[in-house]
């Protein structure tokens, strides 16, 4: 556990480079004087801690189990109006959400569990007018999501588990975004799945999703300029883990994926841009990451098989119908591994595979033009991985089935794609 308060990042030759963004609140135009004003300042000491566990005991048509701790979370909301979001949060304190779910069989309705563990959680939208979302986060204490099932039997079976150490998101209908957050993460980050059933009658998915920073805007008919400064210090974990085991199976999938920073821009109908020149976005990770995913199963029907995928720094921007870019500044210092294994023995001659895949760093810039040939892709992106980037898979079958497994390991990828919608 890492309670240290400021990055170590933020001090060493991680902003040698680059250094941070010179993109801030000082850009942007001020809200109209009759905006929403909405300024959030929160700190969690403690420990917070949520346990959920639902016993079947003679058989059930459903069950579920959800259990969902957050150390901070706020959230503001205006129409046909502008919106001036300010918010601050710490999360000291060790925030862990855990979910059990065993005994009998679960009949018709789904058996499932759903855990969530957020260090600081901030949302914020607008509809005909701008959301100026302007957010600090800083994570000091662990963050853990686990959930484990164990059933005799189950028609259909799903686990969502998930662990944040600091997520925010932000939207405009009909308006502007214009948002920049401060994500720092100074501990560890784990989202872990295990499950056990005698038999999966229709089908399964389990995945497990840690994060250490996350960012997401989305807009339509609006016109989005968003910024980001995210940094995962040295000596902590941002680790996935499934781990699935079935006697008589169908259908079933496991996944496991493990993010240090990862920022999402989604927009249509308006100019957007993830960073702007000389204004880059900057993401540094000195977090290990790790993806595991592993199945077994005795006997299976259908396609059945496990997926990894683990990244250090990760920023997307998509666009449909108006000038769309993409600025961004990645360092990575901690290892990324992957690992997806599936093990079937008797089957009818389904399909069976493993997939697993780790990046260093990964920029993807999307454009979507149809009316339009004017539409203009634009950007630069600089990346450098400083640790070992792993992707391993292991894929085991027998009794004609068909058996599939890749194994795809980056240190960095950088992709910027113009497509007609009409093609």
């Amino acid at each position: 556990m890492r309670t240290t308060t400021a990055s170590l990042l933020s001090g060493t030759a991680l902003f040698v480079l680059f250094g941070l963004p010179a993109f801030a609140q000082d850009d942007f135009p001020s809200p109209s004087p009759d905006a929403d004003v909405v300024v959030i300042d929160q700190v969690v000491l403690g420990d917070v801690f949520a346990n959920m566990n639902v016993l079947v005991v003679d058989g059930a048509l459903g069950a579920d189990s959800v259990a969902t701790a957050t150390g901070n979370t706020t959230s503001a909301n205006s129409h046909n109006t502008d919106l001036d979001f300010d918010a601050v949060q710490q999360q000291d304190g060790t925030v862990d959400a855990i979910t059990t779910l065993y005994g009998d069989t679960v009949y018709g309705a789904p058996a499932q569990t759903v855990t969530t563990a957020y260090g600081n959680a901030a949302s914020s939208s607008t509809t005909n007018g701008t959301d100026f979302s302007m957010v600090t986060q800083t994570s000091n204490g662990d963050v853990g999501a686990y959930s484990e099932i164990t059933l005799d039997g189950a028609d259909d079976v799903s686990a969502i588990t998930t662990a944040t150490a600091n997520v925010n998101s932000y939207s405009t209908e009909n308006g502007t975004n214009r948002g920049f957050q401060t994500q720092t993460g100074n501990a560890d980050v784990t989202a872990a799945t295990q499950a056990g059933l005698y038999y999966v009658g229709n089908s399964a998915a389990f995945g497990s999703t840690a994060t250490g920073n996350s960012t997401s805007s989305y807009g339509s008919t609006t016109t989005s300029y968003n910024g980001a400064v995210q940094v995962m210090d040295f000596d902590t974990e941002v680790s996935a883990y499934t781990d699935v085991t079935v006697v008589d199976a169908a259908n079933v999938a496991a996944s496991a994926t493990a993010a240090a920073n990862n920022v999402k821009v989604q927009n249509e109908w308006g100019f957007a841009t993830l960073g702007r020149d000389p204004s880059e976005v900057y993401q540094g990770n000195g977090a290990d990451v790790d993806a595991t995913a592993s199945l077994t199963l005795t006997n299976w029907t259908g396609s059945s098989g496990s997926t990894a995928y683990g990244v250090g720094n990760s920023a997307l921007i998509s666009n449909v119908g108006s000038d769309t870019a993409l600025y961004a500044n990645q360092e990575n210092f901690g290892i990324v591994s992957s690992s997806a294994d599936f093990t079937g023995l008797n089957t009818d001659g389904s399909v069976g595979y493993a997939s697993a895949t780790s990046i260093g760093n990964a920029a993807t810039a999307t454009l979507c033009y149809s009316c339009s040939q004017d539409n203009i892709l634009s950007g630069r992106t600089n990346q450098t991985n400083n640790a070992d980037t792993i992707a391993v898979g292991y894929v085991e079958g027998g009794s004609g089935g068909y058996l599939t497994g890749a194994a795809t390991a980056v240190g960095n990828s950088a992709t910027y794609h113009s497509i007609n919608a009409s093609d």
